[in-house]
């Protein structure tokens, strides 16, 4: 056992942790961004793609008899209804599975600060109790130096 502590032990941890905690949430900020531009563009993608197939979509039923000026047939409005719906559910569920991702970004960097707290609370506790220890060892000594 010392009689003494080194503090400069215990701010080099903290600094340790600081600089782990901070370069692991530099990179998650940074797979956060790459995360949310994919999903801009896949939901940019999937609009502009709907947008270019629409016309063609419905021309198709045009050819065939079944929509155009006065003709709107039951098979056309249930096929438009259809492919809007699919078109809907699939832009939400797209937009939902981003959402979630980013949402796993948020949580991962709560994560890293809470284990940061942890890891400095675990430091600032061991350098209290290496000083407890260290004045326990000196007072256990003061009937050996005069009682000083």
């Amino acid at each position: 056992m010392t009689a003494g502590y080194n503090s400069g032990y215990y701010a080099s941890q903290a600094s340790d942790a600081n600089y782990r905690a901070q370069t692991d949430l530099a990179n998650n900020a940074y797979g956060r961004v790459l995360s949310q531009q994919r999903g801009s563009r896949s939901l940019g993608d999937m609009s502009t793609n709907f947008n270019r197939q629409l016309p063609n979509y419905k021309a198709s039923w045009s050819q065939r008899g079944l929509a155009g000026p006065g003709i709107q047939s039951g098979t056309y409005q249930r096929s438009m209804s259809n492919y809007m719906g699919d078109y809907a559910r699939d832009y939400g569920r797209l937009q939902e599975d981003n959402t979630n991702e980013l949402m796993g970004f948020d949580r991962n960097a709560a994560q890293i600060e809470a284990g940061l707290g942890r890891e400095l609370a675990g430091i600032e506790q061991n350098k209290q109790n290496d000083i407890a220890n260290a004045a326990a060892f000196l007072e256990a000594l003061r009937p050996f130096l005069g009682g000083l």
